[in-house]
This record gives structure tokens, C-alpha cells and sequence, in this order.
């Protein structure tokens, strides 16, 4: 077996053992062989992407697809997507990093806070692509993640939370002490807090790049 025999067959071999271990969420596709773009997806699916250069220094990169309404459903996701890393990752001998692609026009608060907390953990990134969405709840992922960047055609809108009844505003300003600790732990600005209270849960404000980079928060070209 000659040479370039050899680097194929590890490379299937590579993708093979990927997608054993996330089977039922991947399927395999073949490395690129143009020199200037060496990477490839090795296992795709509706939630999540794996991606690996052949490069073996560097990490390969699972980015996990949050789309819909943000609830428990999508915590456990996050969580599962982890766990089927934290296998191939050594089955691979390589590191795997977490990366969230966002596009939801939120959901549930104390959802969205727990997949932060996930995200915080993993020193996970963010990524809200070009004209996609991260409304409402979702900014509180957004605030989870250690690396965070938004397009400049992306939208990322803040408004104080809703619980849906005659009670709601109560309720929700009785919720501000756990959203200003949530800040807090995820070492962002505790002002973030007040701009979200301050809109009314009936309307939507959309930040503006400047408000995203006063908000530590990194805007993509």
C-alpha cells in the first residue's frame, strides 16, 4: 500500500469511528483533497455538524444547530450532543470543541440560562450568522458563551421576559435579582440586565453593533 493509499484509509478510518459513535446523527463524507481547503465534515445532521482538518494539531469543531423555541427539549440536545462529543473525542485522541450556530427567536428563560451555564463550562462559542436571529431568551446563551460573534446582517434583539398572564410583570421583576446573578456569574455587564427590563415584553429591541460591542460581544464581518 503506497503512501496516499495509507492517508486515505486513516481518513476513512477517522470518519468511520465519528460516526459509529454519533450513529443515528451523521453520515460520512469524504475529506476535500485541494491543498487550500483541507477540511472536512465527516458526519452531518439536522442538529449538529463535526468538522475536522487534516491538520491533526488542531481541534475539530461540532457545531450544534439551536433553531425553534428554546426549552428543555433544546437543553437536553446541547447536553447530549456533549456527551456523544466527549466520546469521539477519545476515541479520536483530538480534541473536539463546541461551537452553537443560533438562529430562535427565543423561548424559555431558566432554559436558555441552564444551556449557558453548559456553554460557560465548555468554554463554548457563539456564531449568529448572516441574517439570522438570537431574540428574546436567546440572549441569554449568547451571554453563556466564552467566544461570542455575530454577523452584521444577523439580528439579536433583548426584551424583558414573559410569563403570560395577568401576574406576569410581578412575577418577572421578582425574577430580576437571578438574571442579574446570571450576569454576573457569566462575567458580562450587570447593565445588560437593565436594558432587558426596560423594553416591554410586547416589543422587540434590536441592538445595534455598537450596543453588541459594548456588550462584549463580537461582530463578525
Amino acid at each position: 500500500m503506497n503512501g496516499t493509499s495509507l492517508t486515505k484509509s486513516h481518513r476513512l478510518l477517522g470518519g468511520f469511528l465519528c460516526c459509529t459513535l454519533l450513529a443515528g446523527w451523521c453520515s460520512s463524507r469524504a475529506f476535500g483533497t485541494d491543498p487550500a481547503h483541507r477540511t472536512s465534515i465527516v458526519q452531518t445532521s439536522r442538529w449538529w455538524v463535526l468538522t475536522c482538518s487534516d491538520t491533526k494539531a488542531l481541534p475539530c469543531v461540532l457545531t450544534v444547530r439551536l433553531r425553534g423555541r428554546i426549552d428543555r427539549s433544546r437543553l437536553a440536545l446541547v447536553k447530549e450532543a456533549l456527551r456523544r462529543r466527549n466520546h469521539a473525542q477519545s476515541a479520536l485522541g483530538r480534541r473536539i470543541e463546541l461551537r452553537i450556530d443560533a438562529d430562535t427567536h427565543g423561548g424559555e428563560v431558566f432554559a436558555a440560562m441552564e444551556i449557558g451555564r453548559v456553554l460557560r463550562r465548555d468554554s463554548a462559542s457563539i456564531h449568529v450568522a448572516p441574517h439570522a436571529e438570537c431574540s428574546s431568551a436567546c440572549i441569554y446563551v449568547l451571554m453563556g458563551a466564552t467566544t461570542r460573534t455575530v454577523a452584521r446582517t444577523a439580528r439579536v434583539g433583548i426584551h424583558r421576559p414573559s410569563l403570560g398572564d395577568a401576574r406576569g410583570d410581578a412575577l418577572v421583576e421578582s425574577m430580576r435579582a437571578q438574571i442579574v446573578l446570571y450576569a454576573q456569574q457569566m462575567n458580562v455587564p450587570s447593565r445588560i440586565v437593565d436594558d432587558i427590563m426596560a423594553i416591554p415584553s410586547s416589543r422587540l429591541r434590536y441592538l445595534t453593533p455598537a450596543d453588541l460591542a459594548d456588550w462584549v460581544v463580537l461582530t463578525a464581518n
